[in-house]
């Protein structure tokens, strides 16, 4: 796939060669002048009267050919983007199955140890006016809009929160420095302070892993690494493992490990069939490393290496393939299938290279790597390792599986099923007649040389070029550049199926007994108050008969006073536990 930006007026697109359907226009459009020169000169100069007396004739033909190809443009373009739907429903389907599948087993009696605190324990919570908000008012980088002024370094609050709050790494160097400066650091620990009223505790950046095995005293953790790490960060030579790291002697759980690789191997193998059902040809797989770079989607932004095993040393060649279409050819397509084989979570064994090696066919050889993986589950389900979520939930991941074998369907039925042959020839056809009716009707109609071979070339280069992104659509799995990127859609789909080794949410750990007492507490300190409000000092009914209106004004005033009170004394102690929090943390 061409990744491409849109520049100023899109001129930028001009000057890319490979993939492009106006060169491959071109040579005929070129091809076409040469045609118009010879009729200009050996023709007309002969004889200079007009042979036709209307362009309707021409016109006609002109326009027929232009419907035929642009009704099979318009069909190579429906089948691009079905194919680029049904491969994305079928990763969706069975990351959905996988992703389920390890929610579920996350539920099993075996992590009762590890498991955050349920709100069904704890309903009496409720009645202590807690709240679950991540971020406290008018802390942190809340700010207001008038707050927001420049510092030194000309960074404006907000700016700030940029980098402390982005869903992604920040690399900028000078932006990180300044988060440092402040109280928090990308990817840190939040500095955890306990507030009352905030249902939250300090968090566990393990998900929880770190309680299912106690360490070893001598040779520290070893069931996960710590999260504020700074070595397990983004690194230019390590690369960035993630949840897949192993650092600290940790290793996800063994069923998230063979699960996750039986889903890869699953979708590795639907890629590699999509783009290459030539039996006897190379189809390689290859061990997906977790956290490293995407693989480019475009070819011509390989490393120099690996273009040089798809397209040789020499860029003339490449093009010259490319405009001939003599990189269609089985021998090309394997070639660069070769050098870019499809990454596996875990790798593949020789055993299961075996077994696909003996399925014959694109087809069994995707049902095999299914059929692994359906029957991994239920037999786990069986065993318990799925909790005891019941049968008719568990019903739901076959179904998902099942919908993604119907959209691998779909996507197979575009890549091994052409555009009908008829039309396609047909259309091939009319393509080599327009490249002389054409120069022949600018010859009839344009009283100079140059004004007709410049509408002769760019009449046939459009045609031309219009029939060539018909072609190039029509198969969006094997026509490079203009494929889809399978190679990062299968990367990015190993780096989703990754994320079921992150454990439980980490702000979902909370100790319910200590907002039990803190809430109880404050629920008597409320009583006492009220229990020692000032009285109500209302005048006798015998010294104020006529001034009951009066007297309901009074109670009414000291009502609102009592609340006054109440709320004040309530701030003062969720202040006094912030204060002594940050003199313990100090």
């Amino acid at each position: 796939m061409i990744e491409y930006y849109k520049g100023a007026y899109s001129l930028n697109l001009l000057f890319r060669i490979h993939g492009s359907a106006i060169y491959k226009g071109a040579i005929p459009g070129l091809f076409s002048v040469a045609i118009f020169f010879m009729i200009d000169v050996w023709w007309r100069g002969s004889d200079p009267d007009e042979d036709l007396e209307h362009p309707y004739a021409v016109g006609v033909l002109v326009s027929s050919v232009s419907f035929i190809i642009i009704f099979r443009a318009n069909y190579g373009y429906q089948r691009y983007w079905e194919a680029c739907g049904a491969t994305h429903h079928f990763m969706s389907k069975w990351l959905d199955a996988t992703i389920h599948t390890a929610t579920f087993h996350m539920q099993q009696s075996h992590y009762n140890a590890i498991k955050p605190p349920s709100y069904w324990d704890w309903p009496d919570l409720n009645k202590f006016n807690l709240t679950r908000d991540r971020e406290r008012e008018n802390r942190d980088m809340s700010v207001s809009l008038s707050n927001l002024r420049t510092d030194d370094d000309g960074f404006m609050p907000q700016e700030v929160r940029k980098v402390l709050k982005s869903i992604n790494y920040v690399e900028d160097t000078h932006k990180r420095k300044h988060a440092q400066d402040s109280n928090r650091k990308p990817h840190a620990a939040p500095e955890y302070s306990h507030d009352p009223l905030y249902l939250l505790g300090p968090g566990q950046l393990d998900g929880g892993w770190g309680q299912l095995y106690k360490d070893d005293p001598t040779a520290g953790p070893n069931t996960y690494y710590s999260a504020i790490d700074e070595s397990i960060m983004r690194d230019s030579k390590e690369g960035w493992e993630g949840f897949a790291s192993t650092k600290g002697g940790r290793t996800p759980a063994l069923f998230l490990q063979e699960l996750a690789h039986l889903s890869s191997l699953l979708c590795a193998v639907a890629m590699t069939t999509l783009r290459n059902d030539v039996e006897g040809f190379e189809s390689p797989l290859d061990m997906h490393i977790p956290g490293a770079d995407w693989p480019e989607a475009d070819p011509d932004k390989l490393p120099k290496e690996q273009r040089q095993d798809i397209y040789s040393n020499s860029w003339i060649r490449k093009i010259m393939r490319f405009l001939f279409s003599y990189d269609r050819s089985p021998e090309s397509r394997t070639r660069y299938n070769a050098s870019r084989p499809m990454p596996v979570l875990g790798g593949v064994s020789e055993n299961e290279i075996a077994f696909l090696q003996r399925a014959k066919g694109p087809s069994a050889k995707v049902t095999l790597a299914w059929m692994w993986l359906s029957e991994f589950i239920i037999r786990e389900h069986l065993a318990g390792s799925t909790g005891d979520v019941g049968p008719p939930i568990i019903s739901r991941l076959i179904q998902f599986l099942s919908d993604g074998m119907i959209y691998y369907n779909h996507a197979r039925k575009i890549m091994y099923i052409p555009f009908p042959f008829p039309h396609a020839q047909l259309s091939a056809f009319f393509i080599l007649v327009i490249t002389f009716a054409v120069p022949f009707l600018m010859d009839q109609y344009a009283n100079e040389s140059w004004l007709g071979a410049l509408l002769t070339f760019f009449t046939v280069t459009c045609l031309t070029g219009l029939h060539e992104v018909a072609r190039e659509l029509e198969n969006p799995f094997r026509n490079v550049p203009n494929d889809l990127p399978l190679c990062k859609l299968t990367a990015m789909y190993n780096e989703s199926l990754i994320t079921m080794y992150s454990g439980y949410h980490p702000d979902h750990f909370w100790d319910g007994d200590k907002f039990t007492k803190e809430g109880n507490e404050r629920s008597e300190k409320k009583a006492r108050l009220r229990k020692g409000s000032p009285p109500n000092t209302t005048t006798p009914k015998s010294k104020n008969i006529n001034n009951s209106g009066s007297s309901n004004n009074d109670d009414a005033g000291l009502k609102e006073l009592n609340n006054v009170v109440l709320k004040q004394a309530a701030e003062i102690e969720r202040l006094q536990g912030l204060i002594g929090s940050e003199k313990k943390t100090r």
